[in-house]
């Protein structure tokens, strides 16, 4: 383990004591787990999000949730 010297503001070193004194652990202690998570134990993201370009269909009103339901469930088509 290696020993590192930080300079910390010292409304963030408060709120590490604080969190050190809650938790029952030194200061040192909160800084490691709180990195860790942040940086080693973050977990990935599960899908990728894709926006594609779309269109809205002729006749379909999305601002009339229960028309839009009719058309989505094939009850209306949107032109009639």
């Amino acid at each position: 383990m290696k020993t590192t010297t930080l300079s910390l503001s010292d409304d963030l070193m408060q709120a590490i004591e604080n969190e050190a004194r809650q938790a029952g652990q030194t200061p040192a202690a909160v800084i490691e787990r709180v990195l860790r998570e942040a940086l080693l134990e973050k977990p990935k993201p599960a899908f990728k999000w894709v926006t594609v370009a779309g269109e809205l269909q002729p006749g379909v009103d999305v601002d009339n949730r229960d028309s839009l339901f009719e058309v989505m469930e094939g009850r209306e088509s949107p032109l009639e």
